[in-house]
């Protein structure tokens, strides 16, 4: 969910984005959006397949991204076997169950790295983290009642909000950097304008969703951009520390799985633990 991180090198200062990746970012959106939205819709086994091999790419990506060449692979076994351990657990008994597992699997995953002799198995579990509860909670928030498909729509939305308001105010306003030594194109205006786009996604669920108030969705929409461009930060401080500028080259125009989740990597476990906390779904606060 950056502004703009153009430039080939981790430390170099902030690029315009060229027309062409600009081309390559609205063509590669008109496909992954409708896309996205079709599956959201479907639900049921075909959504949790889905999100289960979207999460299995972030893992591949995971395990290039914190893992010298030479333990790539074994890095990445370690990573897949933990999703599918915890996806097997959250489809075959239940979601919660699932969380319970995965929260088991961590450490257990850092251990196994150390015993195939990983450089840095710390790493792994940070992985582990960063790929198996984002997507458990969005397969358990799809699932949760006659709510889920609305607040996984608006979650997600928000989200895309944030990162678009973000992007423009960014480029077009410009000013003061939010963290310089993480990542030089995000500025503070970036993520006013972050917060206005989540706002006004939490304006229309107000118009179009009768047990949506505004009392209680604005204030989210704010802590929801916020907790965003968290994700967004911490994702560029990992690549930061890693000397990588892109997660991968999956997605023209966007580089890798875990560029275009990084925000929904952080907000997704927090909404979902939200809901668990409250008993309701965000749009019934």
């Amino acid at each position: 969910m950056s502004e703009g991180s153009t430039d080939g090198r981790p430390d170099a200062p902030a690029a315009a984005p060229k027309s062409g990746d600009l081309r390559k970012r609205i063509l590669s959106s008109l496909v992954l959006v409708p896309a996205a939205g079709l599956l959201i819709g479907i639900g049921g086994i075909a959504f949790d397949i889905a999100i289960l091999a979207i999460a299995g790419v972030m893992a591949w990506e995971w395990g290039a991204l914190v893992s010298a060449p030479s333990d790539r692979h074994r890095t990445r076994v370690v990573l897949l076997a933990a999703l599918f351990v915890s996806f097997s657990v959250a489809i075959f008994v239940d979601v919660p169950a699932g969380v319970a597992c995965a929260a088991l699997v961590v450490p257990v995953s850092v251990l196994i790295a150390r015993q195939l002799r990983v450089v840095g198995p710390l790493w792994v579990g940070v992985a582990v983290v960063g790929t198996v509860f984002p997507a458990l909670a969005l397969v358990w928030m799809r699932s949760y009642n006659d709510f889920g498909l609305l607040t996984v729509l608006y979650v997600i939305a928000s989200v895309v909000a944030t990162d678009i308001g973000a992007y423009a105010a960014g480029r077009t306003i410009g000013g003061p950097k939010l963290m310089p030594k993480v990542s030089p194109s995000k500025t503070w205006s970036g993520l006013g304008g972050g917060m206005a786009g989540s706002m006004l996604v939490a304006g229309l669920f107000t118009l179009i969703h009768e047990d949506a108030r505004g009392a209680a969705l604005v204030p989210l929409a704010v802590a929801i951009a916020v907790i965003a461009q968290v994700g967004d930060l911490l994702e560029s401080a990992v690549k930061r520390h890693f000397k990588v500028k892109d997660s991968g080259s999956l997605i023209p125009g966007h580089g890798g799985i875990l560029d275009r989740v990084d925000g929904q990597m952080t907000v997704l476990p927090v909404v979902a633990l939200a809901m668990w906390v409250s008993g309701r779904s965000v749009l019934q606060w």
